[in-house]
């Protein structure tokens, strides 16, 4: 039986707090991982197989802009994966982040990343705000204010602040206020590019004829690597 059919009840519970919309088609369409240059397409694939779905719509879009994608994907992975706030902390900011901005999409995608490095469903509740905060500690209690202060008004309280300072370092702190920026661009993204809340399959033969065709150099001319500086 496939991995996709077995879905987790808890995990499908909980993505299905922020519920599907209506899909209508994408403004910019996703195309299949096979049509992207080798850095998005092993990142698509990847991508799929942790979320135990189709590959992220997110990335098969932003992938086909080469050199772009490269420079957002060394930036995204030092928020996450290897940022230095830890990956619970990430994970509750980027479902806060996407609960808050109503993303469908986003909040989908990490629901299973959550639950799978170890947040309590009860936590993921209290961040769909259908739980109390009790069941989440000071610091993620801190997390979501911070969060929330940023997405209303792009400044914290003074409340928040001190909330924040007793819970984290200055680099945490840094980190943490472009975590949240990053995945509500991603989420503004998301709607206005694609218009659509949920996994569509990528265009066929047919549909792809209505697109603009890219120049036959795009794919040799992007070099599949990430360089530190």
């Amino acid at each position: 039986m496939s991995r996709r059919r077995l879905r987790d009840p808890q995990a499908e519970r909980l993505r299905a707090l922020l519920p599907l919309a209506p899909s209508s088609p994408p403004r910019i369409p996703t195309v299949r991982p096979r049509e992207l240059a080798p850095i998005a397409r092993i990142v698509a694939e990847l991508g799929g197989r942790l979320t135990d779905a189709p590959p992220p719509n997110i990335f098969t879009t932003l992938g086909q802009h080469p050199r772009l994608f490269r420079g957002w994907l060394y930036y995204s992975a030092h928020l996450m994966p290897f940022g230095r706030l830890p990956r619970r902390d990430t994970e509750l900011v980027i479902l806060r982040v996407a609960w808050r901005c109503r993303s469908v999409y986003e909040w989908r995608q990490h629901v299973p990343l959550a639950l799978r490095i170890g947040l309590a469903p009860e936590q993921i509740d209290a961040i769909a705000e259908q739980h109390s905060i009790n069941s989440l500690t000071g610091r993620q209690q801190a997390l979501l204010a911070a969060s929330d202060d940023l997405l209303a008004q792009r400044a914290l309280t003074e409340a928040t602040w001190h909330q924040v300072r007793a819970n984290l370092t200055d680099r945490e702190v840094i980190e943490l206020c472009l975590l949240i920026g990053h995945y509500q661009g991603l989420a503004s993204f998301d709607r206005r590019t694609r218009d659509r809340t949920r996994d569509q399959p990528p265009v066929t033969a047919a549909s792809a004829a209505r697109r603009t065709p890219r120049r036959p150099t795009e794919r040799a001319m992007a070099r599949p690597i990430i360089r530190s500086g």
